[in-house]
């Protein structure tokens, strides 16, 4: 049957229970908050509402928590049980038949398991050894290949890839290898590995006479025991390779694992060594070809150059003309600059010796007369001025000191003259020898055009000669290289053993408890489904058969046959736990709340007429005690609720937020002596009457987030309506019991309900002085906190 439906007799339409209604709650969140603040309330949770339940006005997330709640309309006059559909899963009926066959379960998983116990103990326990080897990158380079300049290093590697790995691997498990293991070993005189030596039971003949390869040898079934007992495999993402051998004997395991490392590394050596003997036999005559073609060639060249004069010369051995040519041009450069500097000083000397500036040229101050002159030449000009203040011009010591002084600078033009004339002797002189240089040079250009035809014929002789020398040279580096790995153990491993195989000390084979665990398990999920699929069949079966009997037409019940549904109504009140204390009742619904928020509960006489009573108020006192936050909602749409009933003044209430009327802090106040809540009916009773179900469902969900328990009150009408509306979504139903009176049929308010916690009350009538104590509340107001929890 689908979950969230609400049924009714065959004869009365199908009604749909909806989860509550997903209304944006956030305002009413807020309002209720405050309201609660205000109102004095204690603890925690609710003085940190604001920032724990992030009041950011989003949809309510809590859907209807009565997932599989059915009612049915009952009366006492015809009574019958609506057929369920053979697609139906009865869970309690599976459930029920898991505990009957619960300790057959047990039992027969403890046996597979004990089974195989017996059975791993029987096998012949075998033992797995382990060797583990690295494959070494090659070298880019060749090693038989002479080194160029500024080539890489020869020891950058390759990187290995998957594939290369992948090869090692299959050539490890080739038959080859394993043949050789079988031969060196002495597998065939093993009778794990040969089963022509084992004992030869008659049932074991029997099979062989049927099975047995008549063209096997002994060699063939120690090799096909030996590629079974051996397992390769590559390490992830590694160069690694593991070698793992089983056998019962753990000496032969590791003795094996080793010989199968040690053979390919052999095998890999061998293949060098005889790659390298190939090698060898095809160089030889190509080497002693290439001796006699390389003598010629360079004989050729010897003689074009003894006939053609064309000879090289130094360390670059290049022709001689060649380097005449670039001699003649160097020292031609040279000779060109050294004129044009010595004209320039020249002239520069002439200028500046033409205005009377020749003493201060570097040329003239080099030389070694000039200097004394000019001192002479200072020291008559000093006395000159020192006598002139006491002689005259015509004196004559004046006159010889002048004399000596016009014969000094005589002497010193004349030393400027010859300096200057030097100069441009010396530009003359590199004028000629430019022109010199640059004859030669045209001259050995002209024997470079005329012996240009001989050079290239010259270039390509000596081409050939080199590249049969550079080939000849290339194959006997070669050869000398594959004479030093002539021999297998100079080959340098392709193959590097990391780790050795040791012989084991632990079996790999059976494993007991792994055998025992996956028996035991698997037993108990085939019992398990085993069981399941027979209380599904058994539940199947019954339900069609109940359509089967019920697809004829109803026969109308006589309508005075009571003495049936009294029974029928017995047997439902015995299902429903009794209390008859308020606090045992109180503990009983904070039990079944498990410390979850918003647990709804409905308190309903069993009769219609029955009057209530006190017993909400001081339920709510009484979980308030036991540290939950509760709130009272009196739903009484006739008018005649809790606070009519204690001569309260009319004010406002639930009827009044459903109409928009008021706001949650106008309408929440405390119940005096404890720190519970309440919202009385409220003064719009005709909203209360019209019963929205969004802004009831909205309502609700809004106080499920601000408080731990909801206890909704009323008359037997009142709440009916209100449980048709809200379709069911309560958690628990207190039924008051009435003595001495006809109960209503139905579990709750009339209806036959599943999956809801109904509790029965019979206790006697709390006192009447508590309903008078509401007169005394107003909304907001701070409660006396009496016995309440701080």
């Amino acid at each position: 049957m689908s979950a969230n439906t609400l049924r009714r007799e065959p004869t009365i339409p199908v009604i749909p229970l909806h989860p509550r209604q997903d209304a944006s709650l956030g305002a009413t969140r807020l309002r209720i908050a405050f309201a609660a603040s205000r109102a004095g309330t204690g603890g925690p949770r609710l003085k940190n509402f604001l920032t724990s339940r992030g009041l950011n006005g989003s949809r309510s997330q809590f859907p209807c928590r009565r997932l599989t709640t059915f009612m049915r309309t009952q009366t006492p006059d015809a009574r019958s049980t609506s057929p369920a559909s053979p697609d139906d899963i009865d869970l309690a009926a599976i459930g029920q038949a898991l505990k009957r066959h619960a300790a057959k379960l047990a039992v027969a998983a403890v046996v597979a398991g004990a089974a195989a116990f017996l059975a791993s103990a029987a096998m012949t326990p075998k033992f797995t050894a382990q060797a583990q080897i690295e494959i070494i990158s090659k070298g880019v380079g060749n090693p038989f290949e002479p080194r160029r300049e500024g080539s890489a290093p020869d020891n950058v590697t390759v990187r290995m890839d998957k594939e290369a790995i992948g090869t090692h691997v299959r050539a490890m498990m080739s038959p080859d290898l394993a043949l050789k293991v079988v031969r060196d070993l002495k597998l065939t005189e093993i009778p794990e590995f040969n089963t022509a030596r084992r004992e030869q039971t008659l049932t074991r003949r029997i099979v062989n006479f049927f099975t047995a390869n008549a063209r096997e040898t002994d060699e063939d079934r120690a090799l096909k025991a030996t590629q079974d007992a051996a397992r390769i495999y590559q390490v992830k993402d590694t160069r690694g390779i593991v070698v793992e051998f089983s056998s019962t004997d753990p000496d032969l395991a590791a003795r094996a694992a080793n010989r199968i490392v040690s053979l390919y590394r052999d095998a890999l050596a061998q293949r060098a060594v005889s790659d390298t003997n190939d090698a060898r036999a095809k160089l030889s005559p190509q080497i002693l070809k290439l001796a006699g073609e390389v003598a010629e060639a360079e004989a050729a060249v010897t003689a074009f150059r003894g006939k053609s004069n064309i000879f090289d010369g130094g360390r670059e051995r290049t022709g001689l003309n060649e380097q005449e040519l670039a001699d003649l041009s160097a020292d031609l450069t040279r000779a060109a600059a050294s004129r044009a500097e010595a004209e320039a000083r020249a002239r520069e000397a002439r200028t500046i010796a033409r205005q009377g500036g020749g003493e201060t040229l570097p040329d003239v101050q080099k030389s070694q007369l000039l200097p004394r002159l000019i001192e002479q030449r200072v020291r008559a000009e000093r006395q000159i001025s020192e006598l002139s203040a006491s002689l005259l011009p015509a004196h004559p010591r004046m006159k010889q000191l002048n004399a000596d002084l016009a014969g000094l600078n005589l002497q010193i033009d004349g030393e400027v003259e010859k300096i200057v004339q030097g100069l441009e002797r010396e530009a003359k002189v590199m004028a000629l020898r430019e022109d010199g240089l640059r004859k030669r040079l045209d001259e050995a250009k002209r024997r470079v055009v005329e012996a240009g035809g001989d050079d290239v014929k010259l270039k390509a002789l000596e081409s050939i000669a080199k590249s049969k020398r550079a080939e000849f040279e290339r194959l006997q580096t070669q050869l000398e290289a594959a004479r030093t790995t002539s021999d297998a153990s100079a080959v340098p491993p392709e193959v590097q053993v990391i780790a050795q195989a040791r012989v084991p000390t632990e079996k790999s084979s059976p494993k007991t408890g792994m055998m025992v665990a996956m028996a035991a398990v698997a037993t108990l999920l085939l019992g398990l489904a085993v069981v399941i699929v027979q209380a599904l069949y058994t539940g199947a079966r019954g339900a069609a058969d109940a359509g089967a009997v019920a697809s004829p037409a109803p026969v109308p019940a006589p309508r005075k046959r009571a003495a049936p549904a009294a029974a029928q109504l017995a047997a439902n009140r015995s299902a429903a736990p009794s209390v008859a204390s308020v606090a045992k009742l109180a503990r009983l619904l904070v039990d079944k709340a498990e410390r979850r928020s918003g647990f709804r509960t409905m308190v309903a006489t069993d009769i219609a007429q029955a009057p209530i009573g006190s017993l909400p108020v001081e339920l709510a006192h009484h979980i308030s005690r036991l540290g939950r936050q509760v709130i009272l909602l009196d739903w009484s749409p006739e008018g005649a609720g809790i606070a009519a009933k204690s001569a309260t003044p009319a004010r406002k209430g639930l009827a009044d937020v459903l109409a928009g009327a008021a706001t949650f802090e106008d309408v929440i106040a405390p119940l005096p002596g404890s720190g519970a809540h309440v919202i009385t009916a409220g003064t719009n009773l005709v909203a209360a009457k019209a019963g929205d179900r969004d802004r009831i469902n909205m309502l609700l969900d809004a106080l499920d987030e601000a408080y731990d328990h909801i206890i909704l009150v009323g008359a037997y009408g009142g709440l009916k309506e209100l449980f048709k509306t809200i379709e069911g979504c309560i958690d628990a139903g207190v039924v008051v019991a009435t003595p001495n009176a006809e109960p209503a049929a139905g579990d709750f308010l009339g209806f036959h309900v599943s999956d809801l916690d109904v509790v029965r009350y019979t206790g006697v009538e709390p006192a009447a002085g508590t309903l008078a104590g509401l007169s005394a509340v107003r909304p907001g107001a701070r409660p006396d906190r009496g016995t309440a929890p701080a």
